[in-house]
């Protein structure tokens, strides 16, 4: 089954169920597409047929594998049971009783803003993954899942036709920022603001993207720290200090510009063609750190648009 054939298959499985239980179908749609690499995972396959990695048993029935998740600030490997269902249809249903269920999904029932459904299922609990919302984001963005969403009209305001979004009046950069998925410090980095408390009326924001991989200076901004920005642009805070002759790193000012030297960020988005080996060799790093920082099951599934942090 390709990737198309998935979402298909899928997609009319979700729209479906979105009429009975009001999960939106593109949030459903891409958590399968993520939590079982676009239904090849061995936990999705036959006789298993779980999608969305949901731990328990169904029925009494369960299956043991072993799973990543990310503790204390770190990627650790844990074995776990997981619920096994009779096909993909009962996977689907099961996962949107869960969100009926339980009190702290309760703000995804009704939600049609899939930006908001994905902030809400990372905050909710979902997942322990810090990157889980920007990549359920980026898998309904890339395969247009929202045409699976019943004609539920985003409440996200729009983006102008260049993906930045105009200031209106009573905005603050934290309910832009909530509205869109993304963070504070992200808004920040990219428009280069000053003070994250003073924006104004008909300022125009760049929404999404990242600071360039061809920077050769940074701007230093109220709050940052140099650690910060090293963290930003993928280095350390010892090889800025170096090549900006800072004496003391915990003494920088705002308006002072850093050098970077063009150093990549510190994420990487997988493009047609890639292979993790080949991405690992990029970046001067090992198949297996990738593999566990991003929680990959099988260093063999990968997928165009996938967010991955290096």
């Amino acid at each position: 089954m390709t990737n198309a054939e998935f979402v298909e298959k899928i997609g009319t499985l979700a729209s479906e169920d979105m009429k009975k239980t009001e999960i939106l179908a593109s949030l459903t749609i891409a958590q399968a597409i993520l939590e079982s690499a676009w239904g090849t995972s061995a936990l999705a396959q036959a006789p298993n047929y779980n999608l969305f990695g949901i731990k328990g048993a169904y029925n009494g029935n369960y299956c043991e594998f072993n799973t990543s998740e990310y503790l204390n600030g770190k990627w650790v490997t844990v074995k776990a049971q997981f619920r096994k269902y009779p096909s993909w249809a009962e996977s689907l249903a099961d996962h949107s009783a869960l969100f009926n269920t339980y009190d702290r999904y309760a703000n995804l029932r009704g939600c049609t803003d899939y930006k908001l459904a994905c902030r809400y299922v990372r905050e909710d609990g979902y997942a322990t993954d810090p990157s889980y919302t920007s990549k359920l984001i980026n898998i309904i963005e890339s395969n247009n899942l929202t045409r699976f969403d019943n004609g539920a009209v985003s409440t996200t305001p729009s983006t102008n036709n260049n993906g930045t979004y105009t200031v209106q009046a009573g905005d603050t950069l934290t309910a832009i920022a909530n509205k869109y998925g993304t963070t504070v410090d992200s808004l920040v980095a990219l428009n280069s603001i000053a003070d994250k408390n003073k924006i104004y009326v008909g300022q125009i924001l760049k929404i999404s993207g990242t600071t360039s991989n061809n920077s050769t200076s940074y701007t230093v901004q109220a709050g940052d720290t140099l650690s910060g920005i090293a963290s930003k642009f993928g280095t350390t805070y010892q090889e800025l200090a170096r090549i900006n002759n800072i004496s003391n790193p915990n003494l920088i000012y705002v308006g002072q510009v850093i050098k970077v030297n063009g150093v990549s960020s510190n994420t990487y988005t997988v493009q047609k063609g890639d292979t993790l080996s080949e991405i690992a060799q990029k970046y001067n790093t090992t198949v297996g750190e990738l593999a566990s920082k991003n929680g990959i099951a099988d260093i063999n599934k990968i997928y165009i648009g996938q967010v991955l942090q290096m």
